[in-house]
């Protein structure tokens, strides 16, 4: 083998170790491509995978929000809804008491225990009818009794037979039954 012989395939051998190498090269470059893709969409999926996560845990906590307004939102119509309607009620105590004061007085006096009552209180408009009734007693007058009476005895016993207080008294009761109704009328209204 000549020296052209040898410098051809020195060279030849040379270009084959560089294709090899460069084959080599490019396997590992495509490889670790391919590794960096992978690794990319695995980054993807647990960015996704958080803003999920975060997504659900935000909207869980406005949702939370929404109802908490909403529930103090409603407490205060509610407590709205409850002041109106005491209101009226006592506007209709008012018109009751002065309506039929004198079956509404014997009805409320004959519910009082038989004792020796020293201080009634009634409104201005009962006067007459506790000075006719209790003639032994101090009468006091005091507005804010629009119909009834509150009797103290000697002992110190009070009993508050007042339209206001029996209506304090019965307004748990009352004002479910009247909100239940208001609901009625107005679904009733609304499918009308």
């Amino acid at each position: 083998m000549g020296a052209s012989e040898l410098k051809i395939a020195l060279q030849r051998e040379g270009e084959e170790q560089v294709r090899a190498f460069w084959q080599a090269a490019e396997e590992k470059v495509a490889k670790r491509r391919q590794e960096l893709k992978e690794e990319q969409e695995q980054l993807r999926l647990e960015a996704e995978r958080q803003l999920q996560a975060e997504v659900s845990r935000r909207g869980n906590s406005l949702l939370a929000d929404s109802r908490m307004q909403a529930m103090a939102s409603r407490l205060h119509a509610e407590a709205l809804l409850d002041e109106r309607l005491q209101g009226l009620a006592a506007q209709l105590l008012t018109e009751l008491a002065e309506k039929n004061r004198e079956a509404l007085w014997q009805a409320l006096c004959a519910e009082l225990p038989s004792t020796e009552w020293c201080k009634i209180t009634v409104s201005l408009a009962s006067q007459a009818l506790a000075v006719r009734d209790f003639p032994a007693s101090e009468i006091e007058i005091d507005d804010a009794i629009v119909g009834g009476l509150v009797a103290t005895s000697s002992s110190g016993v009070k009993v508050d037979n007042s339209l206001p207080c029996r209506l304090r008294r019965a307004w748990p009761d009352l004002l479910p039954k009247l909100v239940s109704e208001l609901r009625r009328l107005v679904d009733e209204d609304e499918t009308a």
